[in-house]
């Protein structure tokens, strides 16, 4: 990330900010992200559809900010390139806490605090309406409608990932892909509104209460299966803590929620592979095909 670039877009577009100190964090796959001054966030988004999702959570947000026992950003500030033009940067005051860590959940109570936060974010999140969601270009889906999603997604991995496999790992995919689309079971659940990007990162904590302070990044949010929003926890931080988090969870639960969140994990490599082949970055492509064949070895 070029930081003084984005460092004077800000100053030529938001002369009004005194920026005493300005420095890149974490760079997600779809935004770069200033911080200034220790409490002021700018994202950049890198590609026209990260700026179109963008226009998602300007219109989301609002909504999620009166549902929601926890902060979601504020963006006090849309930068466009005219007036009806695409995003260049948005900017909102920063949520102050930590990404969710293994560190902090060392603590019996502030691990129980944590999940009981988590669970109940998680409830009002899929308990909320899908009224108003059309505007933020959230649009509603039946468990069927999801199913021919991930079929779509099977023949991308077929036509774009399998190629690149050995011949293991192919077959060990091929058949997770089928056993989880033959099943009926897995298509019987309720669709609620996600946020279907919830991995420890985006999950802000107060270290020393144990408490979740606030969630962000909302720009993969869409209608669909429940089990989506607990698979960044089973990835990040572990089934037994997951477990923990859905004891305190009161939304669309059912047998199968775990079930399925496992699947939904082991196909997070093919994201990985798909961002890379679509934007040139070849180490994501590496990476993830790593990760397949691993997985591919350990069953």
């Amino acid at each position: 990330m070029d930081t003084d670039y984005h460092r004077r877009l800000v100053e030529d577009r938001a002369p009004n900010i005194e920026i005493r100190t300005c420095e890149s964090i974490v760079e997600g796959w779809d935004s770069h992200v200033l911080e200034v001054n220790g409490e002021l966030i700018f994202r950049f988004p890198r590609w026209p559809s990260a700026a179109q999702n963008v226009e998602k959570e300007i219109a989301l947000l609002p909504l999620l900010a009166a549902a929601l026992p926890v902060q979601v950003p504020k963006f006090d500030l849309v930068v466009r390139d005219r007036p009806d033009g695409p995003v260049v940067f948005t900017g909102y005051d920063m949520i102050q806490g930590e990404p969710l860590s293994e560190a902090v959940l060392q603590s019996p109570s502030k691990r129980r605090s944590l999940a009981r936060d988590i669970g109940e974010l998680l409830t009002a999140l899929h308990r909320m309406a899908f009224e108003g969601l059309e505007k933020a270009n959230v649009n509603p889906v039946t468990a069927d409608g999801w199913r021919q999603q991930y079929r779509d997604l099977f023949d991308r991995a077929q036509r774009d990932v399998f190629p690149l496999l050995s011949d293991d790992a192919k077959r060990a995919e091929s058949a997770v892909w089928q056993e989880f689309l033959a099943s009926d079971d897995n298509f019987r659940f309720a669709p609620v509104l996600l946020h279907a990007d919830l991995f420890a990162l985006h999950i802000l904590c107060d270290d020393d209460k144990g408490t979740v302070v606030g969630i962000i990044d909302w720009a993969e949010s869409q209608i669909g299966d429940p089990a989506l929003d607990i698979t960044g926890l089973l990835r990040d931080i572990g089934e037994e803590f997951t477990l923990e988090v859905l004891d305190f969870y009161a939304g669309n639960s059912d047998q199968g929620l775990m079930s399925r969140a496992r699947f939904y994990a082991q196909l997070l490599p093919n994201d990985q592979v798909w961002f890379g082949q679509t934007h040139g970055v070849t180490d994501l492509v590496r990476t993830g095909l790593d990760d397949i064949e691993t997985n591919a070895r350990i069953k």
